[in-house]
């Protein structure tokens, strides 16, 4: 019995660990599919490198943003929330630290758990009418990481209640609102056999659904004008990242003032300082991307190989981005339009004295809008993707502002559409039924 415990114990240390819970995953997969050993070993070591990478650029993220953050509510009596998957993730890992951290080691749960229930219903199609397999790894991570936490903080719960509950959650999330876009992504890539697994479903079938009101798209599609060629630099995220950074947030910063970052006074270094920041913005997620598409690229091949020895035939949903060379227009059209929403919404909430000042962030702006702006291109034209890109930026604000007040996160939230419009939909009724919040 005792030599059971210290196994069991043992064993529950291993798996709580991240990077080894997920490479331990990525080796199973690989053994289920005959991979020789070496490519086992690698796959496990790839894997969790790719997560310790990730957990390194996130920490640096909290160091840098966190200290401002905290000083816009000290200084100025508002919560400064940066919108982007790759801060929530930093808040998240920040929140649990201070609270839970043994939470950190459930994330891994939650995305196999998902999984696992995506797996079922595509199984049980006949019945539950879903046939979309999720296969967006670092979307399925960072979502299964913020879901972890949303249902321990609504409702505090021991580990494997929580998993089970976030697991049924994000799995179901995941299950219908790929499969919501399947017709659609037919339709705009002619059978190519896939369908959208990413964040903003909702939008793309709103956009789908009503994108026609707003033009015609036989006659007004957006790839049949030339766009200008400067605007081509924003597709390299190493780029466009700071460049976005220093649009929104240098305002933020000076409105702080010198103080904010260690200056006595206004000056030509406390300038620099501030260039300086947004540019290590840039570094960070640059870093978390690499650690990410390290370990996704190895979870990738092991759900595949899974999905294909279980559920042959089911329509696989994968990054939202593989759309956008069917209308390369809509995706820097998509861009720029909810960049101007974004700011519309960025100053009302100023001009109305929010207590919660967004900030906008790269992926909702690109990753998300652009995706969107494909479907409304398609179906409505250059019309459609100029409003509902606005309208998209809009709610990025103002959805994302109503999220993170009930988040209990300090400085991030996801930002992309569905998560400022159905998930913050589901905390309010989290909310309503948490015997502690």
């Amino acid at each position: 019995m005792e030599a059971f415990t210290t196994f069991f114990s043992n064993f529950s240390a291993f798996m709580s660990q991240p990077a080894l819970l997920l490479g331990t995953v990525a080796a199973i997969g690989l053994i289920a599919m005959k991979k020789p050993a070496t490519r086992v070993i690698s796959g496990f070591v790839k894997t969790a490198v790719g997560v310790l990478i990730l957990t390194t650029g996130s920490g640096e993220i909290v160091g840098t943003f966190r200290p401002i953050i905290v000083g816009m509510k000290d200084v100025l009596g508002i919560d400064g929330v940066i919108i982007d998957p790759y801060t929530t993730y930093p808040a998240v890992q920040s929140a649990a630290q201070a609270q839970i951290p043994e939470l950190l080691s459930w994330i891994g749960f939650v995305m196999v758990g998902g999984f696992l229930v995506n797996i079922l219903l595509v199984a049980l199609r006949k019945y539950t009418k879903i046939r979309a397999l999720f296969l967006t790894g670092h979307v399925m991570f960072l979502q299964s990481a913020l879901m972890t936490w949303l249902v321990w903080y609504f409702f505090a719960l021991p580990q494997w209640p929580t998993v089970l509950i976030s697991s049924v959650l994000i799995g179901l999330y995941w299950s219908i609102g790929a499969t919501i876009c399947i017709k659609p992504t037919e339709i705009i890539t002619g059978g190519a056999g896939f369908t959208v697994g990413h964040q903003q479903h909702f939008m793309n079938w709103v956009a789908w659904k009503t994108a026609h009101f707003f033009g015609n798209p036989e006659t007004e599609n957006i790839d049949e004008l030339k766009l200008p060629g400067w605007l081509s630099m924003f597709s390299d995220n190493v780029v466009s990242v700071p460049l976005i950074m220093l649009v929104f947030f240098t305002p933020v910063l000076l409105w702080l003032g010198p103080q904010a970052l260690g200056h006595e006074t206004f000056s030509f270094t406390y300038l620099i300082d501030i260039l300086l920041i947004n540019l290590k913005f840039g570094v960070y997620v640059t870093i978390i991307l690499t650690g990410v598409r390290m370990f996704v690229a190895e979870l990738a091949v092991s759900f595949t190989g899974i999905s294909e020895k279980l559920l042959p035939g089911a329509i696989v949903a994968v990054d939202g981005m593989a759309i956008a060379p069917y209308s390369p227009n809509s995706v820097v059209a998509g861009f720029v339009f909810c960049a101007i929403g974004e700011a519309i919404g960025m100053v009302t909430l100023i001009v109305t004295k929010s207590p919660i000042l967004i900030i906008p962030g790269f992926v909702p702006v690109f990753f998300d809008a652009a995706i969107t702006a494909v479907f409304a291109n398609k179906f409505g034209g250059w019309k459609a993707v100029i409003v509902i890109s606005i309208i998209v930026g809009l709610i990025h604000i103002f959805g994302s502002a109503w999220a993170a007040s009930m988040s209990g996160l300090v400085g991030g939230w996801q930002g992309n559409s569905d998560f400022a419009t159905i998930w913050p939909a589901m905390m309010s009724v989290m909310k309503a039924i948490s015997p502690i919040r």
